[in-house]
């Protein structure tokens, strides 16, 4: 496991990792393929599965260029050249796969990873999970925080890129991604609902896997200090196929003391989310994810003493709508709305500081797309989005206004 995590602590050589995983990927749909999804061996059944996608993107993006906007109005508006982890391009490969083998009958290993420029070379899912009972199990690895339903690794989602910034862009997710930890979760199916609870405790530092995480917050000391621990309950009715999920995920985290002092921050992450089928074709999907940081910033030592308090809230909706036209066809439409507001509060001799809209944006976007599914796994979505931001900065107001044109030639199997 520790040199699988390697490989995705640095992403100098992209390009070339990126075909190893196309190449790992073809290798994998064949002995998929050739297994029909089982391997046998003389005492027991071991079934493996596999599924892949991978293709290319290319964005015709309409934006302000970084130097004539006004602040960050560009980078805040979350269209695919936003806050990228690899340069950006229009045109790039991508690829996603995941797996579970079935190591025995209550013992499974499962995967999922991913490259693409938004988020680079990413290992999102690399954990076993015991079955203790019918009811009863554990997770150790690296594991999803289940506190989203981006559709991420989703092999029939329409959406080249999705509306909800906490979905797509780095420097806003890290509250609906994964890390290494330790997840206990109860199952119970009462009547006509699937129930399930988890409850988790990680450790991002671990392994390596994510050694800058701080909640979003830029940082330039290292991180000392990154502990997450959360809930989620996630309820099923198996007859309609409607959903309700409730999570939540807490965080304590300190960057490294030094003679300027250091950070110490608690991050709270509520997310509520229901999905249902008004109609026999139509599937309706809405979320709230409110995200708040309270963070205490502290002088030299010996004494470190407070001298400023910041209050950070990220909240994002969305409302998300699918139509399955045929057997072929699929047609989306997004709506998002995203804020971000920082409050700053000077003490001990700073109070000039003090600046209740210190930083605040809001960001719309609206998105609608058109997916349609050929032959032999392959199919092409084509996606419009619109993007507008209003942003204060230190009492400087500005805004920025985007949109872009997508196409997607994807192959999943």
């Amino acid at each position: 496991m520790f040199q699988f995590l390697s490989i995705f602590k640095t992403q100098r050589h992209w390009p070339g990792r990126l075909s190893v995983i196309l190449l790992s990927g073809w290798a994998n749909i064949h002995v998929a393929h050739a297994t029909d999804t089982r391997l046998q061996d003389p005492y027991t059944d071991r079934p493996i599965s596999f599924s892949v996608q991978m293709g290319a993107d290319t964005w015709d993006l309409r934006t302000p260029e970084k130097s004539e906007a006004k602040l960050r109005g560009v980078d805040n508006l979350f269209l695919a050249n936003s806050n990228t982890k690899w340069n950006y391009k229009n045109a790039t490969a991508w690829v996603k796969t995941e797996g579970q083998w079935t190591i025995h009958s209550n013992l499974a290993l499962t995967y999922k990873a991913r490259g693409e420029q938004s988020v680079g070379l990413k290992l999102d899912d690399l954990h076993f999970d015991y079955h203790v009972s019918p009811k009863f199990g554990l997770r150790a690895g690296v594991v999803d925080y289940k506190t989203s339903w981006c559709r991420t690794y989703e092999v029939d989602s329409p959406w080249i890129r999705e509306n909800d910034p906490f979905c797509t862009t780095q420097t806003t997710n890290s509250a609906t991604l994964s890390a290494p930890g330790l997840q206990s979760y109860f199952i119970f199916t009462p009547s006509r609902y699937h129930i399930q609870t988890m409850l988790g405790v990680y450790r991002p530092k671990v392994f390596g896997y994510s050694p800058d995480e701080f909640s979003n917050v830029v940082n330039t000391n290292g991180i000392a200090v990154n502990h997450r621990w959360g809930w989620s309950l996630n309820v099923l009715n198996l007859e309609n196929a409607s959903e309700f999920r409730l999570s939540w995920l807490a965080a304590h985290q300190e960057n490294n003391r030094d003679d300027g002092g250091y950070r110490a921050q608690r991050n709270s992450t509520w997310y509520l989310g229901v999905s249902f089928y008004p109609a026999e074709k139509v599937n309706l999907r809405a979320s709230i994810l409110s995200s708040k940081t309270n963070q205490k910033s502290l002088d030299s030592p010996p004494d470190y003493t407070q001298i400023l308090d910041t209050t950070m809230l990220r909240e994002s909706r969305s409302l998300e709508l699918i139509y399955q036209l045929n057997g072929q066809n699929t047609l989306g439409l997004g709506v998002s709305r995203y804020i971000h507001n920082w409050d700053l509060v000077g003490m001990n001799g700073l109070e000039s500081y003090t600046d209740p809209n210190y930083v605040k944006f809001v960001q719309r976007g609206t998105s609608v797309t058109w997916r349609h599914d050929w032959e032999r796994g392959i199919y092409t979505s084509i996606q419009w989005t619109t993007s507008k931001n209003d942003q204060i900065y230190a009492h400087t107001a500005a805004n920025a206004k985007g949109n872009g044109l997508g196409l997607r030639l994807g192959f999943s199997y």
